[in-house]
């Protein structure tokens, strides 16, 4: 068994995995406080009505993720419960916790503890670019760094996915600035190597940056590696990622 994981998210729950695949988020659940994706005026599907998929690995469902609103969810005991809740009576594995829209930690932690006394698994998923690497600089940055401590503190967490690009993937100045310091910062919150997750995105990924994110996650020997929007990764990339994680 290789010592690094790959998994993925899609907004569809038509997608199906690649067998390499451990975990496939589904989502994303932008419409907070009607738990559904799309927006509370044009609402999606929903985990608490939807199955979960099939596929390969681990499936869960995103709580969160770009656009999603409000802020600071979730806000009391009824609306954890409406998570929890989804999760067990629709038989997801889990919920990928996408923190996007300043969520409520101290409500996040409560919900993340209740799904793993369940063994259901649980991941925090991050912007981890200059504002994470430069907290002195930017509240927003202080923020994310407490969270990633309090979440790494509660030990209620499986793993933590640091969100390395944006639209597309970032300038290769940028990565290099911001990839191995914040694989080494989330480390140095408290959260173990292994629990450490690269993400990236096939809009704008080429060999150059697919290379040096492979070998952020080797050099440091964390988790593995994710990939946003996984039907969009072109075969030969997958196949890449396959051979330098899991010697396939």
């Amino acid at each position: 068994m290789s010592e690094y994981i790959i998994g993925g998210w899609t907004q569809n729950p038509a997608d199906t995995s690649p067998n390499s695949f451990s975990f496939t988020m589904y989502g994303m659940v932008t419409n907070l406080s009607g738990l559904t994706t799309g927006t509370p005026q044009s609402p999606g599907w929903s985990p608490d009505t939807t199955a979960a998929p099939g596929g390969s690995g681990k499936v869960l469902w995103t709580y969160g993720g770009g656009g999603c609103t409000p802020n600071n969810m979730p806000q009391n005991a009824t609306e954890v419960s409406a998570i929890v809740n989804a999760t067990q009576t629709k038989n997801w594995a889990g919920v990928d916790f996408d923190d996007e829209c300043y969520m409520n930690v101290d409500m996040l932690v409560e919900t993340m503890s209740k799904l793993k006394s369940l063994n259901k698994e649980c991941s925090y998923t991050f912007l981890a670019g200059w504002d994470y690497n430069n907290p002195s600089a930017s509240s927003e940055g202080t923020k994310i760094n407490q969270a990633v401590q309090t979440i790494a503190q509660s030990g209620a967490v499986n793993r933590f996915c640091l969100m390395c690009y944006a639209e597309a993937m970032w300038s290769m100045s940028d990565i290099e600035a911001n990839v191995g310091p914040a694989i080494k910062r989330t480390i140095a919150n408290g959260v173990p190597a292994k629990q450490v997750i690269l993400a990236l995105t096939p809009a704008g990924l080429n060999q150059q940056n697919l290379s040096y994110f492979l070998n952020e996650v080797t050099q440091n020997g964390i988790g593995g590696l994710f990939i946003w929007d996984y039907p969009a990764l072109p075969s030969s990339y997958l196949q890449q990622i396959e051979q330098a994680l899991l010697g396939a």
